[in-house]
């Protein structure tokens, strides 16, 4: 179970030296994908209620992010594909180890090289001096906590990519949005029959809930305890348990 760091720094070596061109590919593919959005954004900026900035940033970074884990082990999905990578004389636990280096750490810094990047590219031709467009504040508001999400989702992409043999993103989205459907709407349903209450509009399981009182929307939030237990469930539970689940995946393929 113990990572010996000379495997480590072999197979993390041949990973870049095997998918660099992709990698840079992906790469330019990325700022080409930010600068229309940026342009968009910036075409509409009077159109857009809110700050499109933000929604940016999360939309491309869990989609990139997703599908750039995703094809890190996709090959041991498929036995005749991935023997090569089977017969890497590195055990399973390292293997994961640095796909999880390379999919959360690695992309997490190259995306924020690309993004601040192409923003700052675009805020220099487009606005004028005096003007202030774009200002995105990584810290501010606990906006930061997206970081916790975007590891237990690139784990869940990465443990899914081994586990499924085709279609592994499609089939990963498919499950993360029914088991979100599900969520939301059971939770729903059962606050509905814990209340007796018709009126709920809308919920956050184990956070809190809305529903309508004379008119009015009412509010109901779970104890700080409550919340406290869930960002570790969500922050450290999850991610942990998928690293388990695509080690003991990768070890039922390598026997």
């Amino acid at each position: 179970m113990m990572i010996n760091p000379k495997h480590f720094w072999l197979l993390f070596q041949r990973q870049w030296f095997e998918q660099r061109k992709a990698w840079l590919v992906g790469s330019a593919a990325m700022v080409a994908i930010l600068s229309v959005l940026f342009l968009m954004a910036w075409q509409w900026r009077t159109s857009f209620n809110g700050d499109t900035t933000h929604g940016i940033f999360l939309m491309v970074l869990f989609g990139g992010g997703g599908v750039y884990i995703s094809a890190l082990l996709k090959d041991f999905g498929n036995r005749q594909k991935g023997q090569w990578l089977l017969l890497l004389p590195a055990p399973a636990i390292t293997k994961v180890a640095v796909a999880l280096v390379y999919g959360i750490i690695g992309y997490l810094l190259v995306y924020f090289a690309l993004f601040y990047g192409t923003k700052a590219l675009i805020c220099a031709i487009l606005v004028h001096p005096g003007m202030s467009w774009g200002n995105f504040d990584l810290f501010k508001n606990g906006f930061y906590h997206f970081l916790f999400i975007f590891t237990a989702f690139q784990s869940i992409m990465l443990a899914g990519s081994v586990y499924f043999n085709k279609s592994q993103y499609l089939k990963i989205l498919l499950l993360l949005i029914a088991a979100l459907f599900i969520a939301f709407n059971g939770n729903s349903l059962l606050l509905q029959l814990m209340t007796r209450c018709s009126t709920i509009n809308s919920n956050l399981p184990l956070d809190s809930f809305q529903f309508i009182y004379h008119d009015e929307n009412v509010y109901v939030y779970a104890p700080d305890a409550v919340g406290n237990a869930v960002s570790v469930l969500l922050w450290l539970v999850v991610p942990l348990t998928f690293w388990v689940i695509a080690w003991c995946c990768l070890k039922e393929k390598e026997l």
